[in-house]
């Protein structure tokens, strides 16, 4: 089963790959890829969160390719995920809090295969109409940005509710 997590980190670093080179119909092909090896794996309990680096670099392959204030705010709105994700897993650590776990079917909570289907589509979507690229990085942006913000309030009301049963 490793092979399966591996093989979805190569088919995500590849296809970020791709589409910094521009190789579109690679890319697609890879992205194409990326989201089955990440559907298999979360169908079999293997969803890793290895999710947000390989959505990170897909965002700096765009950021790469297309240069420019829409491309930035998607990275930073996936660096800003990243860090509340370690962030809110070294609260729990701290205080013994087991967070409840988050819907995988859920953007606003970028769980799991929904954020890296969604990241997947919208990508594939910039290969085919590159003249939306404004509109549709800065969606996927605010997507994520609403998913980070939405993950440390639900962090902060566990560990609140913590603290009172105290």
């Amino acid at each position: 089963m490793r092979f399966l997590r591996s093989s979805t980190t190569v088919a995500g670093l590849a296809a970020a790959a791709a589409l910094a080179l521009r190789a579109d119909a690679t890319a697609l092909a890879l992205l194409a890829l990326w989201c089955g090896l990440t559907l298999l794996a979360a169908r079999r309990g293997m969803a890793g969160e290895e999710g947000a680096r390989i959505r990170l670099a897909l965002a700096l392959a765009l950021a790469w390719r297309a240069p420019g204030g829409p491309a930035a705010a998607l990275s930073a709105a996936l660096l800003v995920e990243i860090a509340v994700a370690r962030l809110t897993a070294v609260a729990a650590a701290r205080t013994g809090t087991a967070m409840p776990g988050l819907d995988p079917h859920s953007l606003i909570l970028a769980g799991g295969r929904g954020a890296d289907i969604v990241a997947g589509a919208g990508l594939a979507a910039l290969i085919l109409w590159p003249d939306r690229l404004p509109l549709i990085a800065s969606a996927l942006a605010g997507l994520t940005a609403m998913g980070a913000i939405a993950r440390a309030s639900l962090a902060l009301a566990v560990m609140r509710g913590m603290r009172d049963e105290a």
